[in-house]
C-alpha cells in the first residue's frame, strides 16, 4: 500500500478566511446562550470556591447584549490571539475550569457569525434529532461542537452528554468542567486517568502525535466506562483509531456502537447512500447553501468523515463515492479532496490523485493557508508515479 506519508487524514480543517466581525443580526439564542454561561461560571466558581474575576463579567455583559466587537476585545483581554483555539489564559483569575464557559460563548458567537442561519439550523436538527436522550455526544469540529452546545442548551432539549474530543485530556481544566456539569450522571476522568494517559503516552506530549495519543486513551476511557449505560455518538474532528471498528453512519455523524462491529450491515450503508444523496441535492438547489463556504464546508466534512469509514472497511467503491460527493458540497474542503487523493494513490491511480488536488487548488483562494500542502502534495504524488514507473522498466 502506497501512503502519503505527509498527510495526516482528519487534521485539514475544511477552514475558511473570512471576517467573522462583519456586522450581522445577532441570533437572540446568543443571548440567551450567554446567560446561562455566564449563570454557569457563577454556580461553578461558588462549587470551586473561587471568585469570578472582572475581566470574565466584562465578557459576559457584552456577550448577552448580543455585541460581537466587544465580545471579541473583552475575549482578546482575556487570552490573547483568538485565532486558535486553545485555552491559555493571562488572566489568573481564569487560568482554571471558569474559562471554559467564556471560551465556548467567544467560540460559539465566532460559529454563529460564520453561518447562513437556515443552514446552521439544518446542521444543527440534523446532527441532534436523531441521538436519543441520555446519550453521550463527541463533538469534534468547532461547529460540531459550540453550535450544537448551544442550539442544545438553550432549546433545553435533547437531554443528551456533550463531550469534545479535542480538549479531553488535553486541558485538565475540561474534566474539571465535565466533573462539576455532569456530576455522577456519566464516568468522566479524573486526574489520575489523565496522569495515566500522559504516562502511557510514548510521544512528545507537546506535539500533535502525543495530543492525539493522549485523545485516543482518554476518549476510549470514557467509552468503556458509560458504554453499559450510554449510548454515543460521534461528529468527528481528528480521525481516532480505535473508534473505527465501532462505527457506523448515523445520518449526518456516526453511532458509536458498544461492540465491534464484525462489518457495516448492507441496510445501513443502503440507507446512509440514501439519506446523503437526498440531502446532496437538496443542498445544491438551495442559494442560501451555495452562498455561504463556512457552511458549505461543514457539511463537506461531516460526509467526508464518513467515507473516511468506508475507506477503513476497504469499501472503496463507496468510499471513492462519498469523497466525490462531499467535494460536492465543499469544493474548497481539503479533507475530502486529500482523502479522494489518498485512496487513488494507494489503488496507483496517480494521475486521478493529482487531478483531484489540482482541482482543490484551482478552487481554493490565493490566501487559503492549505495551498502550499496542496502543492506538496501533488509533488509527492508525482514522485512516487515516477518512482513506480522506473520500477516497472527494471
Amino acid at each position: 500500500m502506497r501512503t502519503m506519508s505527509w498527510m495526516i487524514v482528519g487534521l485539514l480543517a475544511c477552514s475558511v478566511m473570512s471576517d467573522a466581525r462583519a456586522e450581522k443580526q445577532v441570533d437572540p439564542r446568543l443571548k440567551e446562550f450567554a446567560r446561562q454561561k455566564r449563570q454557569q461560571t457563577e454556580e461553578l466558581a461558588a462549587k470551586l470556591h473561587l471568585d469570578v474575576p472582572p475581566e470574565a463579567r466584562e465578557f459576559f455583559k457584552a456577550a448577552e447584549a448580543g455585541d460581537w466587537i466587544a465580545v471579541s476585545n473583552a475575549f482578546e483581554r482575556i487570552r490573547p490571539s483568538p485565532a486558535g483555539t486553545n485555552t491559555s489564559v493571562t488572566v489568573p483569575g481564569l487560568d482554571n475550569a471558569l474559562f471554559i464557559p467564556i471560551h465556548e460563548t467567544f467560540w460559539t458567537y465566532d460559529e454563529f457569525n460564520r453561518w447562513d442561519g437556515t443552514m446552521m439550523q439544518k446542521f444543527a436538527d440534523g446532527i441532534l434529532r436523531p441521538i436519543p436522550p441520555g446519550s453521550i455526544y463527541f463533538g469534534g469540529t468547532d461547529a460540531g461542537r459550540f453550535v450544537i452546545t448551544a442550539v442544545r442548551d438553550v432549546a433545553k432539549s435533547p437531554d443528551i452528554f456533550i463531550v469534545t474530543q479535542n480538549l479531553i485530556g488535553a486541558d485538565g481544566h475540561y474534566t474539571d468542567y465535565l466533573r462539576s456539569l455532569y456530576g455522577n450522571r456519566i464516568w468522566v476522568p479524573g486526574e489520575k486517568d489523565i496522569q495515566r494517559a500522559f504516562q502511557q503516552s510514548a510521544e512528545d506530549v507537546r506535539s500533535m502525535t502525543g495530543i492525539m495519543g493522549i485523545i485516543d486513551k482518554v476518549t476510549k476511557m470514557i467509552f468503556d466506562n458509560n458504554k453499559d449505560k450510554h449510548e454515543f455518538y460521534v461528529e468527528e474532528s481528528y480521525t481516532i483509531g480505535w473508534m473505527y471498528p465501532y462505527l457506523e453512519p448515523h445520518g449526518l455523524i456516526m453511532k458509536l456502537n458498544a461492540q465491534p462491529l464484525p462489518q457495516l450491515d448492507p441496510a445501513i450503508v443502503a440507507k446512509d447512500r440514501q439519506f446523503w444523496s437526498a440531502l446532496t441535492k437538496e443542498l445544491l438547489a438551495d442559494k442560501g447553501f451555495l452562498g455561504n463556504e463556512w457552511g458549505r464546508n461543514a457539511f463537506a466534512k461531516l460526509r467526508s468523515s464518513i467515507g473516511g469509514l468506508y475507506q477503513y472497511r476497504h469499501q472503496t467503491d463507496e468510499a471513492e463515492a462519498v469523497f466525490k460527493q462531499s467535494l460536492e458540497l465543499g469544493p474548497t474542503c481539503p479533507e475530502p479532496a486529500f482523502r479522494l487523493a489518498q485512496l487513488y494513490t494507494e489503488a496507483e491511480r496517480f494521475d486521478d490523485g493529482v487531478a483531484v488536488l489540482e482541482q482543490l487548488q484551482a478552487n481554493m483562494s490565493s490566501n487559503n493557508p492549505h495551498r502550499p500542502l496542496v502543492s506538496k502534495g501533488i509533488a509527492q504524488i508525482l514522485e512516487m508515479k515516477r518512482q513506480a514507473s522506473e520500477k516497472q522498466t527494471k
